[in-house]
């Protein structure tokens, strides 16, 4: 069945267009709700929470965007809205000095090479769930999601100026957390 008739079978409420939408976009979803989760479990929980809030909400949606970026953005509203619940992780803080810094404010390893070496994926998702959920979500939503600073800063009900900082804190640790397990498993 075409995705249009899935989502319109999905807008009448009917369960099995529901179970075929959740199995055709289950991989890059979960995807998705493991980097803004900690662990699996996280993820999965994020995972059916913002499914759950798509399919409340599928009749809202017109046609005016693409369906898969109108269910990314409530997935991550969604995982963010779910972070923030986990008050006593969310609002961990961590300071962190940035002292290899360059004039443009972004992070300069000290010890990087020219050359070249790849990068596993699992690498970089685990480097990712190492960030404490603050610095995890703006990284996901600037990095990874590609929204403006200024519209993650609104989604996370921070101050720009908040958001920036916290965006380089996890832009380095994101780095730090990639080295360090690079040597671990070297």
């Amino acid at each position: 069945m075409p995705e249009t008739d899935i989502i319109k079978q999905c807008q009448k409420n009917n369960k099995q267009a529901q179970k075929q939408l959740f199995e055709n976009n289950y991989n890059w979803l979960m995807h998705l709700s493991l980097r803004y989760g900690k662990n699996d479990e996280q993820a999965k929980n994020i995972l059916y929470t913002g499914y759950s809030k798509v399919i409340s909400s599928i009749v809202e949606y017109n046609g005016s965007i693409s369906f898969d970026k109108w269910m990314k953005s409530i997935f991550i509203d969604s995982a963010v809205n779910y972070l923030k619940e986990q008050k006593k992780e969310f609002f961990i803080t961590t300071t962190v000095h940035l002292k290899e810094v360059n004039p443009h404010g972004t992070y300069v390893k000290s010890n990087q090479t020219d050359e070249a070496f790849s990068i596993d994926g699992r690498d970089v998702l685990f480097a990712i769930q190492q960030l404490p959920p603050s610095f995890r979500s703006m990284f996901n939503m600037c990095i990874i999601d590609e929204l403006e600073l200024n519209d993650a800063a609104k989604i996370l009900e921070i101050s720009s100026e908040t958001a920036k900082i916290n965006l380089e804190k996890a832009t380095f640790l994101f780095h730090q957390n990639l080295n360090k397990n690079k040597l671990a498993n070297a």
